[in-house]
Order: structure tokens, then C-alpha cells, then sequence
């Protein structure tokens, strides 16, 4: 009986070290603002630093090299169906793809090999163009992948998100008016990506946990903010040296969004009706007996006792790095590239921002007239008011255009996509009114934040 009772404990307190251990470390990797090289950044900005300085000049061929492998690969896989590929289930899911998401990876290919041979028409060749996609954008998000990849479970694997999670549900049940569970996917998507947590929600849905309202809600609202992309935002803007305060206006930002924008129309004509093809899920389990604090405490450890080990570690780290290179790096440098040409050499966000650039100089911000095209521009592509950011002197401008990239929130080169293609009950119009709706309420806030802040 002894034996039996000192091995319980034993299990227990490595239990409670598998959760400690890592969570501790996650934090301090990607939460805690430390000081580095006269700039405060957090743990993981300066493994990708590293990676960059790693690659050194060296970056663009490994980009390019990544494009043509994946291109080649994808072909092999969804044209010709070629056996070795098929029988494995994860290299079929890489490669064997729709065939809209095999002429956005050649594409992705051709205009990386037209700016790296510098061949072909001028506009691709170009630093506002190409370089700005593929040396300013791609290289960085390569080394974000690879750092924020491998390290990431840290945070998602051994109970912090429990953890974390748990502690916020009163803050979504009594505030956001949802349940407790959305608190789960605003975490994944914080510390992780949009795309993941945005994936969450849709499963949730389907399996009958969410009613149409509140997917809706969640998807365009809390599907924000992930670490490794603010990184790569505040590289390409130029404001690395304000990152840290520049987040914490970006979270005030999103959260207000979040209190908002559910009360207006569309997301407040949402039916709370559940996906028809699912049946309604059971209840989550309550701790009754115990604080919240406590139940916190006993969901992190249950999630601990189920926590990968050391070669499984690395095993998800890999899986989840081998699916952004390869199904995300391409495309969406293709759509990036394509969003910049209509940004920049048409007049069609010129026209849009035109209105708007009084109000920015009323607002403070030199350099509006470059900076109102870019207010509506996120809407294609997250990058592109980041891109607009990287051309201006101003700090102050860069600094709220930085911003919009993140709160905007709604990016049809990913998220919107995602959103269309699944069960949610949510139109393209209805998400061009959440981004308009989102643009106006994140702007005044910015805006402050950049003069208190720059």
C-alpha cells in the first residue's frame, strides 16, 4: 500500500513539474519583455533575429528554394497523384491540393523567381514590389515559423492554455457574452496564429459547442493578435524598438473592437442557433468544489498528464513548421505580391482613402497622403498597411498603420477565405462590414497610442 501511495505521489509531482517546467519557459519565450541590444523585445524576436543573422544573405535563396520545392512537390502530388506521396497522410495533405491552391503556389514561385533572377517585367523586379514581399516580408516570416514552430508547444501542450483559459472565462462570459471555451481559442490564436484559433472556432461550431452568433463573434473578433505575426508587422514597419508598448495599444485596440463590434449589426442579427448537421454538446464540466483558481489549476494538470514527451516535443513542432512553410509560405506570398500591385500601381485604394486625408492630418499624423490608401488595404492582405508602413518616415504613421494590420482583423488572403469555405453563417459582405466597422473603432485608439507612445 505504501509503494502503491509513493508512486501516486511520485506521478503527481512530475505531473506538476510537466506542467511548471514548460509553461514557465513559454512564458518566458514568448511573454516576457526582456532587454536586447538596446531594444526591448521579447525571447522569441531574438531567436528569430539569431535565425535572420543565421541566414544572412543567404535568406532570399532559402525563400526561393522553399517556393520551388513546394511548387515541384505540389504538382507532383495534385497533378500527377504520385504514389509516395499519397500513402503518407501528412505529405497527401501538404501536396495534394485544390487546384486553386496549386496555381497560388506556382504563382507564388514564378513571382519569387522573376525578383530573385530579376527577369521580367519591372514591377515584380522592384524593391516596392518584390523586395518588399520577399526580402521584407518572406525572410522574416520564415525565421517567425521556424523559431515560433518549434518552440510553440511550450504554450499549447502542457497546460498553460488550460490554465490561462479557465482564469478568462468570466472575463467572456460577462463582458463578450460568450462562453466560457471561446476563452481557449482567443489564447491559441494569441500565442499561436489567427488561422489556428479561427480553425477552432469552425470545429467547434460543427460539433454543436457554438451557436451561429457566437462562431460568428469569435471568428471575427478574437482570431487576433498572434505573437509570431506582430513580430513580423513590427519588423516590416520599421518600429522593432516600440514593439512592446506598440502591442499593448494593439490589445486595448482588439478588445475594444471585441466589446463593440458584437453589438452592432451584422454580428448582433446573428440567429443563436446551432449548425444544423450537429447535435448540441453537453455542457463543460464544472468544478464545483473548488475556486476558480483551483479549477484552473486541476485542467492545466490533467492537460500536463497527457503532455507530449521529449521526441514528441519536437514531432509537433515539425508537423506544425512543415504545414506553415509549405501550404502557407507560398500562397500567401502570392497574394501578398498581387494585393501590393493593386495597393500601389492602382488608384482604386487611392480613391477609397482620399477622404480620409483630412482627417489623418487632422488627427496629427504626418505623411497622410501616403498613409490614407493604405487604411482599407488590409482588407486584401494583412501586410500590405505594414508594407505602407515600411515606405514612410514617420514613426507615428508607421506606428498606426502597423496596428491595422493586426486589428483589422479580416484579410481575405487568409482568414476571410477560411471563413467563406466554412459552415459559419457569414457573407463576404457581412465581413467587409466587420472590417470597416473594426477599422473605425481600432483608428482613434491608435492614433492616440502613437502620440503617447512615438
Amino acid at each position: 500500500m505504501a509503494l502503491f501511495e509513493a508512486r501516486d505521489c511520485f506521478q503527481t509531482y512530475m505531473t506538476k513539474l510537466r506542467f511548471l517546467l514548460p509553461s514557465i519557459l513559454g512564458i518566458l519565450v514568448f511573454l516576457t519583455p526582456i532587454s536586447w541590444e538596446g531594444q526591448t523585445t521579447i525571447g522569441i524576436g531574438v531567436v528569430t533575429g539569431w535565425l535572420k543573422s543565421l541566414m544572412g544573405d543567404y535568406g532570399l535563396h532559402v525563400l526561393v528554394v522553399l517556393m520551388v520545392t513546394t511548387s515541384l512537390l505540389t504538382v507532383l502530388g495534385t497533378t500527377f497523384r504520385v504514389g509516395w506521396i499519397h500513402r503518407n497522410v501528412e505529405s497527401k495533405n501538404l501536396f495534394a491540393v485544390p487546384v486553386h491552391w496549386l496555381l497560388l503556389r506556382l504563382i507564388g514561385m514564378v513571382f519569387g523567381l522573376i525578383y530573385f533572377f530579376q527577369i521580367g517585367p519591372e514591377l515584380l523586379k522592384s524593391e516596392d514590389i518584390g523586395g518588399a514581399v520577399f526580402v521584407g516580408i518572406g525572410i522574416n516570416v520564415i525565421a517567425v515559423y521556424i523559431s515560433a514552430c518549434i518552440l510553440l508547444p511550450l504554450l499549447t501542450e502542457f497546460g498553460l492554455m488550460e490554465f490561462v483559459g479557465t482564469l478568462a472565462r468570466p472575463l467572456f462570459q460577462r463582458v463578450f457574452q460568450l462562453p466560457g471555451r471561446a476563452a481557449i481559442d482567443a489564447v491559441t490564436s494569441f500565442v499561436g496564429a489567427s488561422a489556428i484559433g479561427l480553425l477552432i472556432t469552425i470545429g467547434q461550431y460543427n460539433r454543436g459547442v457554438y451557436t451561429g452568433r457566437e462562431a460568428s463573434v469569435i471568428a471575427t473578433n478574437f482570431s487576433i493578435v498572434s505573437l509570431p505575426f506582430s513580430l513580423v508587422v513590427a519588423a516590416v514597419s520599421g518600429i522593432e524598438r516600440y514593439f512592446i508598448p506598440w502591442y499593448g495599444v494593439v490589445i486595448l485596440a482588439c478588445l475594444v473592437a471585441a466589446l463593440i463590434t458584437p453589438r452592432l449589426p451584422p454580428l448582433s442579427r446573428k440567429a443563436d442557433n446551432y449548425c444544423a448537421t450537429a447535435p448540441v454538446a453537453e455542457p463543460e464540466n464544472k468544478f464545483d468544489s473548488h475556486t476558480l483558481l483551483s479549477e484552473a489549476w486541476h485542467r492545466a494538470l490533467q492537460r500536463a498528464a497527457q503532455a507530449p514527451g521529449v521526441r514528441d516535443f519536437f514531432a509537433t513542432g515539425m508537423t506544425n513548421l512543415m504545414f506553415f512553410l509549405f501550404s502557407v509560405v507560398s500562397a500567401a506570398l502570392a497574394l501578398a505580391t498581387i494585393a501590393a500591385l493593386v495597393v500601389f500601381h492602382t488608384p482604386i485604394f487611392s480613391w477609397l482613402g482620399s477622404p480620409f486625408i483630412g482627417i489623418l492630418e487632422f488627427a496629427g499624423l504626418p505623411e497622410a497622403a501616403n498613409a490614407a490608401p493604405a487604411l482599407f488595404s488590409g482588407f486584401l492582405d494583412q501586410y500590405m498597411p505594414a508594407i505602407a508602413a515600411a515606405s514612410i518616415d514617420s514613426n507615428t504613421t508607421s506606428f498606426v498603420l502597423a496596428g491595422l494590420s493586426v486589428c483589422q482583423l479580416i484579410f481575405m488572403s487568409e482568414v476571410g477565405v477560411i471563413i467563406l469555405r466554412s459552415s459559419l453563417p457569414i457573407s463576404i459582405t457581412e465581413l467587409l462590414v466587420i472590417f470597416l466597422l473594426r477599422t473605425m473603432i481600432v483608428l482613434p485608439i491608435l492614433v492616440i497610442g502613437a502620440h503617447l507612445v512615438v
